[in-house]
């Protein structure tokens, strides 16, 4: 533990209040016996979730009892930090007890699995409704209406284009939007598919990928914090522990830039061929990602003048390049006229977001790297950072500053 209004060193946290109330109506403090607290987040998950391992000598699976129905609160910080994980406000439930056995005559260690309330009412619920309108103004609906979701928590929500008619089929909350997230089209970003729904400590958010990483192909997000692969700081800097908080310990490129895979997958290139049922036409689409997506999208890199994609532009066999075999991937999807809706436009605008809203979601797959470091609740799902790996090349003989791997290198969203 550590003072609560100053970090001491890097790694420094203060949790505070554990508490774990039984359906019974007991509630124990448990903060003295937790031994891990694991919290996750992902920009693919609309909740948050994690596990907790105590070392109980005080006989708390015997007097809740633990039968997964458990409310639990605490709040997590980095001292001298404004982020916080905070489940005071809103709780977390216990819905599993994945381990529980003796290590002493004396003591249990137990291994609890929990989530949010919003995520065990989801799992009670289906949606059969019909519902018209913006595709935002539909998600903030469910999130919100007592009788879906109902969440108190923030939520962040990005305009979207085109009034819809859905018919939710018998679904989940969450998979509702879920299908709504796929056709969402930027009314800030305009035009930018491939939406998010997810859930990080700040509350809901349902964006785009775009809004995450920068504004208009111009302005980049400023990233929270620079990670650097090196030795934890010495001399003058050893006495400033968020010198060392950005250090990273351990750092991993793992199953990247699989052309082959993308290729097939339509990452690259694609043909989307639309049936209109009403008018019996079909019209073909072509998807270049270099031409439509890369060039007009942001980039977690666009503020520096020699980023670029991760896509080489040498001509396969000499030929053409790799995003100019639209015939790599094939998409086939029903559309309709107008004229079959008593109330207007209804089109699914189809050829607006399923090849880029699919090339999207495999670039982000494409590079991706894996860091360990030290944690720090102002950093959550969704946020940008600036990572620094030092080259493995042999240094120039005029010496100077360790220079820095041109490729590994960067800004990169946190997923």
């Amino acid at each position: 533990m550590a003072n609560k209004d100053r970090l001491q060193k890097a790694g420094d946290y203060e949790l505070d209040g554990v508490l774990i109330v039984g359906t019974s109506g007991a509630r124990i403090a448990v903060t003295e016996q937790v031994r891990e607290l694991n919290i996750y987040q992902s920009i693919d998950t609309p909740f948050m979730s994690g596990n907790l391992i105590l070392a109980d000598a005080q006989g708390v699976g015997e007097l809740l009892p633990f039968i997964g129905q458990e409310r639990m609160m605490f709040s997590l910080r980095t001292p001298g930090h404004n982020g916080v994980v905070d489940f005071n406000e809103y709780h977390a439930i216990i819905y599993n007890v994945e381990r529980r056995f003796a290590t002493t005559d004396r003591e249990q260690s137990i291994l609890l699995n929990w989530t949010t309330l919003e995520n065990y009412k989801n799992v009670r619920i289906k949606i059969s409704a019909s519902f018209s309108g913006n595709i935002s103004d539909i998600v903030e609906e469910i999130l919100k209406k007592e009788e879906y979701i109902g969440t108190k928590k923030p939520i962040n929500i990005e305009p979207t284009f085109n009034i819809k008619k859905y018919v939710i089929p018998n679904l989940n909350p969450f998979a509702a939007i879920d299908l709504l997230r796929v056709e969402a089209i930027s009314k800030k970003e305009p035009g930018a598919p491939h939406f998010l729904f997810y859930e990080n400590p700040k509350g809901f958010h349902f964006r785009s990928l775009d809004s995450l990483i920068g504004e208009h192909k111009t302005t980049s997000k400023q990233h929270k914090n620079t990670y650097r692969s090196q030795p934890p700081a010495t001399g003058p800097n050893a006495g400033y522990p968020e010198a060392n908080l950005g250090t990273i310990l351990h750092w991993e490129v793992d199953d990247n830039s699989n052309s082959y895979l993308s290729t097939r997958l339509g990452m690259f290139a694609s043909t989307l061929y639309t049936h209109d049922i009403f008018n019996k036409n079909i019209q073909k689409f072509e998807f270049d990602y270099l031409k439509d997506g890369f060039a007009k999208r942001n980039s977690t890199n666009q503020e520096y003048k020699n980023s670029g994609s991760n896509v080489s532009e040498a001509k396969v066999d000499g030929k053409k390049l790799i995003t100019e075999f639209p015939e790599s991937r094939i998409y086939v999807h029903s559309t309709a006229s107008e004229k079959l809706y008593t109330s207007g436009k209804s089109d699914n605008n189809v050829e607006q977001w399923l090849q880029e809203s699919e090339s999207r979601s495999l670039e982000r797959e494409y590079f991706t790297l894996k860091i360990d470091t030290h944690g720090d609740t102002n950093i959550m799902a969704g946020d940008m950072i600036e990572v620094l790996i030092p080259t493995n090349r042999p240094l120039d003989k005029t010496g100077g500053k360790t220079q820095m791997d041109s490729f590994l290198s960067g800004r990169y969203l946190i997923t």
